[in-house]
């Protein structure tokens, strides 16, 4: 921690890469838009739907009844109090194909308008407890899902809400040091709406190959990240690393820098602005994720697990129906203990802002709400994704409490 209590620089060196990427042809994570067409060209895509079936579906309903039973909560969710012995075997291809695969699996079968709106929570957290052991929590409320909606009695602007809370697009972004990014989609707009996803390790080849000054500029631990307290406070750390045997992504564009509204408040006026150089990397960034990026087919009731470390994630503009059920997803941050990438020190501390003993305390209740709030409360700041929260008042599902 420097003389200034309002930063904590976090010390981490660049890698010198032209010795150390060409493993990286042969990485399974370090793919191609290309790898998942099935075509004769490509023999062999990217296999990443998981198809349950009917006896999957059956086990799941079988697995909610007997917890129902239990009488616990929904924090007691996990492979222990809700086995799933006849999907064990998919689940676990899947857990590996996130963490050494090509980063990301979909689980498929389950119809969300089968069950009830805390049902659903219920199953969603069962299955991802067969991904992941550990969930993080999203908010210092202890809110541990996030609604990723526009819901229809929100009345506040849309430039006054989280870019998750709107129907516009969400720049290319990690949801800052989550191992994984788990979402439920419970209901599709009616057009729009896509989920994409990059692969950060062919990101860094052609960043190596083609634009060696960013992806210089992008390691070095010098990049203002704002993060929650008052006054606001901000960490200086890398965006990119080469962390045992992995390249480790964790960027949010609407993190970094001084934000809009700490600056028209007076505060925060010790947060550095982005150099040009820096606005250059993390542009060209951009630009390279949409160049090499993936859409994900989503279908009502799929589980999306992406490895948040690896790759990056973005999302379309999209328009919801006039009537109906709204674009609905159920967000959460999951980790596994056993399979995890290690992060550099220089990347920790979001993750244990989400994960950490130290951040969220026991004593404060996990939070598992099956509805988006009625009412919007707005946020002091406002981001694309709304992950690693900056104002400590503030709420992901934005509850009038």
């Amino acid at each position: 921690m420097t003389d200034n209590k309002n930063v904590a620089l976090i010390q981490g060196t660049p890698v010198s890469l032209a010795s150390k990427i060409a493993w990286l042809d042969s990485y399974p994570m370090a793919w191609t838009p290309k790898a998942a067409l099935d075509t004769e060209e490509v023999p062999s895509p990217i296999q990443y739907v998981v198809e349950i079936g009917d006896k999957g579906v059956a086990e799941v309903e079988a697995g909610l009844e007997a917890y129902k039973k239990l009488g616990l909560n929904q924090d007691s969710v996990n492979r222990d109090t809700f086995p799933l012995p006849t999907l064990e075997a998919q689940l676990e291809q899947a857990c590996h194909d996130i963490h050494q695969g090509p980063g990301f699996a979909i689980i498929r079968g389950l119809d969300p308008n089968s069950y009830t709106a805390e049902e659903n929570v219920t199953i969603f957290l069962a299955v991802a407890s067969h991904i992941a052991d550990m969930r993080g929590v999203q908010d210092k409320r202890g809110n541990m899902i996030t609604h990723v909606t526009d819901a229809a009695t929100w009345t506040t602007p849309h430039e006054l809400r989280h870019g998750i809370h709107t129907t516009t697009g969400l720049a290319w972004h990690t949801d800052m040091s989550v191992n994984i990014l788990g979402l439920h989609v419970r209901a599709m707009a009616e057009s729009g709406g896509d989920t994409f996803v990059a692969s950060a390790s062919t990101i860094f080849k052609e960043l190596e190959s083609s634009y060696p000054q960013s992806l210089k500029a992008l390691q070095q631990p010098d990049w203002p990240i704002q993060i929650s307290g008052s006054p606001p406070r901000y960490i200086l750390a890398p965006l990119l690393q080469v962390f045992n045997g992995a390249v480790v992504i964790s960027v949010d564009p609407g993190r970094l820098g001084l934000h809009p509204v700490t600056a028209e408040a007076g505060l925060g006026s010790f947060i550095p602005d982005l150099t040009s150089s820096q606005r250059k990397a993390l542009s060209i960034l951009s630009e390279l994720a949409s160049k090499h990026r993936l859409r994900l087919d989503t279908k009502p009731g799929d589980m999306v697990f992406i490895n948040n470390l690896g790759l990056l994630h973005a999302r379309d503009a999209y328009v919801d129906r006039k009537t109906g059920p709204r674009r609905h997803l159920v967000r959460l941050w999951l980790c596994n203990s056993k399979l995890a990438w290690d992060l550099p020190e220089s990347m920790r501390a979001p993750w244990d802002a989400a994960f950490g003993d130290i951040e969220f305390p026991g004593n404060i209740e996990r939070k598992y709400p099956a509805f988006p709030a009625r009412k919007y409360k707005q946020p002091r700041y406002t981001a694309g994704s709304a992950a690693f929260i900056i104002d400590d008042d503030d709420d992901v599902n934005s509850n009038n409490t």
